[in-house]
């Protein structure tokens, strides 16, 4: 996997990575403290972290439209 990883194909697509999936996952565990699940079993979890996400992007819209009023 090391050697897989220095490829220039999977540094630049890594890049990628970076910048869409996983910050906004590093903002859920970071920001809304979101180590561990409140709930149990696999549905509970998957609303919860439904909820979650529905969070995170209603306040990315809220600072989009306050950013462009201002």
């Amino acid at each position: 996997m090391q050697r897989k990883m220095e490829t220039p194909e999977a540094k630049e697509r890594y890049k990628i990575r970076s910048k869409t999936v996983e910050r906004p996952f590093a903002h859920l565990k970071q920001n809304m403290h979101l180590t561990e699940f409140r709930t149990t079993g696999l549905q509970e979890v998957n609303t919860e972290f439904k909820l979650y996400t529905i969070r995170h992007n209603l306040k990315r819209i809220y600072n989009e439209i306050s950013r462009k009023n201002n």
